[in-house]
């Protein structure tokens, strides 16, 4: 129900004299209902499209020391955005993921504002610099939860060949996320974002992260899409089906197990007899079969590598088992990928995984908010 105070108008909704038989009304009550709107500039009386404020500034030269002098600054265009329309601008090219041109167009039909590509890019490099300590900050506190999830995506950068990567950066015990979009998938990225972090990283089995300190948390459900796959794996030779298929339901026993032990309420001495117990059972797939398929034999030999510490540190941490959240906050990152292409720089895809970080933890924290909050840090 909307507050009286979000109240525009009032209509009263008057019975007929008379009832469309000829009768007359008794036992009248009252009752109320609301319709809420937006105002579109061909539909809207009176509608203004944005406001335009005319400063008249005067300028004026020392007599002394010849030093000209204004009440504001002269420099730059004659006309200028405004911080509302900026903080919009970040926010359609973050949180709802607009490519440039799906930003003109939205800003001419709603708001009658002509804004270029290169206006767009300049608003995102300017909050890149306001916003870069909170965004160090965010990184900051990131980093000091007891585990954190890390992934990545391509992201193309136009001017390096349309190379590059983005990396996310979530926290295990809350919402906050943080981005880098990078020239590549390197390890000095994944140092770079993770810092002296030494807690526990939740990731797949991508190469950079084994290297790092700390603990590492492999994710379950890429193990579990590697047999999935493979066991509905149409090219599969008939004969080696029916061994897959049962370490498949084997595996998904231990992972359906993982799960229903996290679910638990947490006792440490507990979970280590049960991830004990779980490495006692999944040891017993990994011995190799002859004639298995080799996709099969290789997850063996990454299982086996991995070992109890990377496979089930989850339980006495009492962290997920699994990547997820990461995958999810990519997915956004992904999306705009496909509307948008990249960026063009390097230095654009800085600037934008700077006002992705920011804006997309404030809509999460505060989304009534949303704008307040924004301008706030961007003082």
């Amino acid at each position: 129900m909307p507050p009286a105070s979000a109240i525009t108008a009032e209509e009263a909704i008057l019975l007929p004299k008379t009832c469309s038989c000829g009768g007359s009304f008794t036992h009248i009550t009252t009752h109320e209902r609301y319709q809420e709107d937006i105002p579109l500039p061909d539909l809207t009386k009176d509608y203004q499209a944005h406001l335009v404020t005319k400063y008249i500034i005067k300028r004026g030269i020392c007599c002394s020391c010849g030093k000209a002098s204004s009440g504001r600054e002269l420099g730059g265009q004659a006309v200028s955005l405004g911080p509302n329309v900026r903080l919009l601008i970040c926010h359609l090219v973050s949180v709802t993921g607009l490519s440039y041109a799906q930003i003109t167009q939205l800003c001419l039909s709603l708001y009658n504002l002509h804004i270029t590509d290169g206006e767009i890019a300049t608003v995102i490099a300017k909050a890149h610099t306001r916003w870069l300590s909170a965004y160090e900050q965010l990184k900051a506190d990131i980093r000091s939860s007891p585990a954190v999830h890390a992934d990545e995506t391509s992201w193309p950068i136009q001017n390096l060949n349309r190379q590059g990567y983005g990396w996310v950066l979530a926290a295990s015990d809350n919402s906050k996320s943080c981005f880098a979009l990078e020239n590549s998938r390197g390890a000095p990225h994944a140092k770079k974002l993770l810092g002296s972090y030494r807690g526990i990283r939740i990731t797949d089995n991508y190469g950079v992260y084994l290297a790092l300190p700390g603990q590492q948390q492999l994710c379950w459900a890429h193990l579990y899409r590697c047999i999935r796959d493979l066991c509905y794996n149409e090219n599969l030779p008939e004969e080696q089906l029916p061994y897959v298929s049962w370490w498949h339901k084997q595996f998904v026993g231990i992972y359906q197990q993982l799960q229903a032990y996290l679910a638990e309420p947490c006792d440490k001495q507990k979970r280590l007899e049960q991830s004990e117990e779980l490495w006692q059972r999944l040891k017993l797939l990994l011995l190799i079969q002859n004639g298995e398929p080799d996709k099969l034999t290789r997850l063996k030999a990454q299982l086996k590598r991995a070992g109890k510490d990377r496979l089930f540190t989850c339980l006495p941490s009492n962290i997920s088992c699994d990547n997820n959240r990461a995958e999810r906050d990519l997915r956004a990152l992904v999306l705009k990928r496909k509307r948008s292409f990249g960026s063009k720089t390097i230095e654009g895809a800085k600037a934008l995984a700077t006002v992705l970080s920011i804006c997309t933890n404030v809509w999460r924290e505060n989304p009534t908010s949303y704008f307040k909050t924004l301008a706030t840090i961007s003082r």
